[in-house]
C-alpha cells in the first residue's frame, strides 16, 4: 500500500558536532521537544532521534562505563527508548558517542501531541556525560494514498 507525507516536525538543539555542551547526570533532563497533529487515524509516525555525546572523567574501567540513556515519550508516555554505554579507550582524550534510534508508531488517534526526549547518565558515579552534538529529532506523520 502506498503511503503518503502528511506531516513533518522537528526540534533541533545542534546539527554540529561540537555544538553547545549540555552536562548529563543521573537525574532525567529534557533535551529536545516539539509538537506535531495527527489529522487521520489511519497513520504511521517515524521518529529519528540523534544525540552526540562526550565521556570525560571517567573512574572505572570496563564493564562498568558511563551509560547515556535515552527517553520519548508522546504526551509524557515513555514510546521509545536507547541505551548506551561509553566505549572504553585507552586514550586521556574524551571519548564520543553518537547514539541514534528511531520509534515507529501506528494509528495513533486524531489530535495534536507532544514529543520529549530526556537523558540521564545511569553510572554517573564513574564517569561524566556532556551532551556535544549532533542534537536533533525529526517526526513524520505518513497516511494511505
Amino acid at each position: 500500500m502506498p503511503y503518503t507525507l502528511v506531516e513533518f516536525a522537528r526540534s533541533v538543539d545542534t546539527n554540529l558536532s561540537f555544538g553547545s555542551t549540555i552536562p548529563i547526570d543521573g537525574t532525567q533532563r529534557l533535551i529536545l521537544e516539539f509538537g506535531m497533529p495527527i489529522s487521520s487515524p489511519n497513520n504511521f509516525v517515524e521518529l529519528t532521534t540523534t544525540v552526540g555525546w562526550l565521556v570525560t572523567n571517567v573512574f572505572a574501567t570496563p564493564p562498568v562505563q558511563p551509560t547515556l540513556l535515552l527517553e520519548l515519550r508522546l504526551n509524557g508516555i515513555l514510546v521509545g527508548s536507547a541505551e548506551q554505554s561509553a566505549i572504553p579507550s585507552d586514550e586521556d582524550d574524551p571519548i564520543r558517542m553518537t547514539t541514534m534510534f528511531q520509534t515507529i508508531l501506528t494509528d495513533l488517534p486524531e489530535g495534536y501531541y507532544a514529543f520529549q526526549v530526556f537523558a540521564s547518565n545511569l553510572e554517573d558515579l564513574f564517569g561524566e556525560i556532556n551532551l556535544g552534538g549532533p542534537t536533533h529529532i525529526t517526526g513524520k506523520v505518513f497516511v494511505p494514498v
